[in-house]
């Protein structure tokens, strides 16, 4: 009889309480993990603000850019119209650039109007509310995902997920936090198979985010993995990708919608975006242009001692954020050779391409770093990996997180 290889013998612990513990105890040692990581998150970006004399906590450490037009639509609706028509504008865009709020996604700021109406809370501080709150259900989600995982292996996924190296944006009054809680659910329900939940939860995300929309592919991995064992007939699988990938389509649609009833142009969105030369780009031109050009200054009396970081820490954020998708891809595969690999993680390696291309095609002008958030789920299939090689990883991108977090609170990143 052939011998196997010992590590295959040795039974896997997993990332759960035992079961002969108490239920109490069971819950409580199930949630401390990401409960715990939810406030070490906050630790870290309240170091980065401390290294730069910036309160982080406060609903004003939070705000940035962005999260004023999501405050705008939440209180006023959607507005567009000619940039020429305000003096204030006209002079910052070329002639016949459209202007107004309608270039942002209606769920984050829905939700905020939701909340601000019957509390009386301000935009941004309901704002923070989703945020936080969605930050925390990301956690429990995911460390939920990572039950059946060795523990040395989901805490190094876990810390990856604490220290995303533009995690600072899963805090901020921005709709980023929102959007991975929802794709965490829809990885949640795809893993039971439920597919028109996972497709609902999917719509939202489209909602959500522009990126977003990509949330298809986890749901289309997932199916044809499925078809390809033969673990779903064709009829069913059919019906399934109509589910998972039809929804985020339909979610995407309303948003154009919404659009098209409140400022009569359903194209409102690529309107407005155009003016800032986002559109269908080259992405290996797009990425090109990020490494080799110095990084966008947003603010117009940057911190002189940290334009040096600005440029270095973006960078480092894309590449690591395109090793991460690499890495998603070859975990995925190595899981595939070993028989290990889950329909979900066939669809999350997919997405991670995706999501690290279309930011990408969209040009060079759209914040990649704040996209990147968004891989997220992604981190599950790097389950299939070494700790030895998981925990330099998250170093890393510890490394990277707490200056970009110092750039986050300077203004220095869009």
């Amino acid at each position: 009889m052939s011998s196997a290889p010992a590590a295959v013998l040795v039974p896997e612990v997993p990332a759960t309480a035992p079961e002969d513990l108490p239920r109490w105890r069971r819950r409580a040692a199930a949630l401390f993990p990401p409960v715990l990581a939810y406030l070490v998150s906050h630790l870290v970006y309240t170091v980065a603000g401390l290294l730069v004399a910036e309160p982080f906590l406060p609903v004003s450490g939070r705000v940035r850019a962005d999260s004023g037009l999501y405050a705008l639509v939440a209180s006023r609706g959607y507005e567009l119209f000619l940039c020429d028509s305000d003096p204030a504008l006209g002079p910052m865009f070329a002639p016949g650039a459209w202007c107004g709020t309608a270039g942002w996604f209606p769920l984050y700021p829905g939700l905020i109007r939701v909340i601000t109406w019957p509390t009386g809370l301000g935009e941004y501080e309901a704002g923070l509310l989703v945020t936080e709150v969605c930050l925390l259900l990301s956690f429990v989600l995911l460390w939920r995902l990572l039950r059946d995982t060795a523990r040395p292996v989901a805490f190094a996924v876990l810390a990856l997920a604490t220290l995303l190296p533009a995690g600072v944006y899963l805090h901020a009054v921005f709709p980023m936090a929102l959007a991975g809680a929802l794709l965490l659910a829809t990885v949640t329900a795809v893993a039971a198979r439920r597919w028109v939940l996972a497709g609902l939860a999917g719509a939202l995300v489209a909602t959500a985010y522009p990126m977003g929309v990509a949330v298809a592919a986890i749901g289309f991995g997932a199916v044809v993995t499925l078809l390809g064992r033969r673990d779903l007939r064709p009829w069913a699988g059919l019906r399934a990708a109509l589910a998972v990938c039809g929804l985020p389509l339909v979610g995407l649609a309303a948003v154009f919608g919404v659009h098209q009833l409140t400022v009569g142009h359903w194209n409102a969105y690529m309107m407005i975006q155009e003016h800032y030369g986002n559109g269908v780009h080259n992405p290996l031109e797009s990425l090109a242009e990020l490494a080799t050009e110095p990084a966008v200054i947003p603010v117009a009396e940057p911190r002189q001692d940290l334009i040096w970081s600005l440029n270095v820490f973006t960078d480092a954020e894309l590449w690591w954020s395109l090793a991460l998708a690499l890495l998603a891809v070859a975990a995925a595969v190595i899981a595939s050779g070993r028989g290990r690999l889950r329909p979900f993680d066939a669809g999350l390696a997919i997405y991670a391409v995706a999501l690290f291309i279309g930011p990408l095609i969209a040009g060079p002008g759209v914040s990649q770093y704040r996209s990147h958030t968004l891989l997220l789920p992604a981190l599950l299939v790097l389950r299939h990996l070494p700790a030895k090689l998981l925990w330099p990883y998250a170093l890393v991108s510890g490394v990277i997180a707490l200056p970009m977090g110092m750039l986050f609170s300077t203004w220095l990143l869009f």
